[in-house]
């Protein structure tokens, strides 16, 4: 799938659906930007960008049928690519034309999305230190700067302090590089002379973009309503369903509940958002189910009173800890979908509230080792 990416790439972002016209003009022109602004526009509404990859929806379906062993073998399989310097191909219509953007395909974007997606940020920042400089390097820094540019949640605020060191070590390299004989072969020249020339103000762009995405953050956590540690929670509640297989759908309907919080002018948004929060705990629980019955078997929940039961039954949830989101949801029932409107102050609530409860059983599910619809 890596090879097959790299002769014909799959990874792009398009407009999350349902999309008004408005928000697709919106992201086209964000999309125009890349390779050609620098630094890239950092949006503050990620929710309103999807990235989209066929051999993406592969790598995921194989890590979610395999053996924790397994998976992290899979991930080294992923991860080596990084420091190959064959981890691209020249287009054969192009060899001498343009920068890498035009010239190269590689499956290095792939890769960083891969690794960034499904759990392993970290390994991905220290792998970015002993990167190969070659085309598929500017490639791989061209979909960081897009990560960044679309989806800044996908990294936390703690990790755009990391992302600078690696970065830099890229600098390194290339600096390293600007230093030996060029190669005798034209070929090797040429893409030598690309690489040197396009990296570093990749390079520059993404530390731009990183501490953009710092300032994002601490925004956000001084509007009113907005809490520091909470949003950064949020992120890990986001990596978390990302990680453990957790259907698209469900990751949309908390950026939505999100969305409408953030933006919310009258009390009938602030209801739309809780509504959305009610449906996001609701199929947290049923989708946490159906990864367990792969372990546990028995009867499958398919509605909320059963979902909690289960998790209960199977020691997830604590009997302390299976009364609160009983009585959570009640609450946010009563709150959110019998009352005409909602007020602020109960949004706020159950928009933190969610999010830290999210977190507190997504931990419980990523200890157990569960994956995707199997548990292993």
């Amino acid at each position: 799938m890596l090879d097959e990416e790299c002769v014909a790439p799959t990874t792009r972002y398009g407009a999350a659906e349902p999309a008004s016209t408005v928000a697709v003009v919106e992201v086209t022109f964000a999309l125009m930007e890349r390779g050609v602004k620098h630094p890239r526009t950092i949006h503050e509404q990620p929710e309103k960008f999807q990235f989209q990859s066929a051999n993406f929806d592969l790598l995921s379906a194989i890590l979610d049928q395999i053996s924790k062993q397994d998976r992290d073998s899979l991930f080294d399989l992923v991860r080596c690519r990084i420091s190959n310097g064959l981890s691209y191909r020249h287009k054969y219509q192009d060899v001498l034309g343009a920068g890498a953007y035009a010239r190269c395909t590689s499956e290095l974007p792939l890769v960083a999305e891969f690794l960034v997606r499904r759990g392993e940020k970290k390994l991905f920042i220290r792998d970015l230190t002993a990167a190969a400089p070659t085309p598929g390097l500017t490639l791989l820094l061209m979909q960081l700067e897009e990560m960044i540019a679309l989806n800044f949640t996908l990294f936390t605020a703690e990790e755009y302090s990391e992302l600078p060191v690696a970065i830099f070590a890229i600098k390194k390299i290339i600096s390293d590089l600007q230093k030996r004989p060029r190669p005798m072969s034209t070929i090797e020249s040429n893409t030598l002379h690309h690489v040197c020339r396009e990296v570093p103000e990749l390079c520059d762009s993404i530390l731009e973009a990183c501490r953009k995405a710092k300032y994002l953050y601490v925004k956000g956590s001084l509007l009113p309503g907005m809490n520091l540690e909470v949003n950064q929670d949020k992120g890990a509640v986001r990596t978390f369903l990302e990680k453990l297989g957790f259907t698209a759908l469900l990751i949309q309907s908390l950026d939505e509940a999100e969305r409408l919080y953030r933006a919310a002018v009258t009390p009938f948004e602030l209801k739309s958002s809780m509504g959305h929060l009610r449906s996001f705990l609701e199929q947290l629980h049923l989708q946490a189910c159906t990864f367990l019955h792969g372990r546990f078997g028995g009867n499958l929940p398919t509605r909320w009173g059963g979902a909690h039961q289960y998790l209960r039954d199977h020691d997830v949830l604590t009997d302390k800890e299976q009364q609160f989101a009983i009585h959570f949801y009640a609450l946010m029932s009563d709150t959110s979908v019998h009352p005409l409107v909602a007020e602020r102050e109960y949004a706020r609530l159950m928009r933190n509230m969610s999010i830290e409860y999210g977190l507190l059983l997504l931990t419980k599910l990523d200890r157990l080792g569960l994956r995707g619809s199997k548990a292993v």
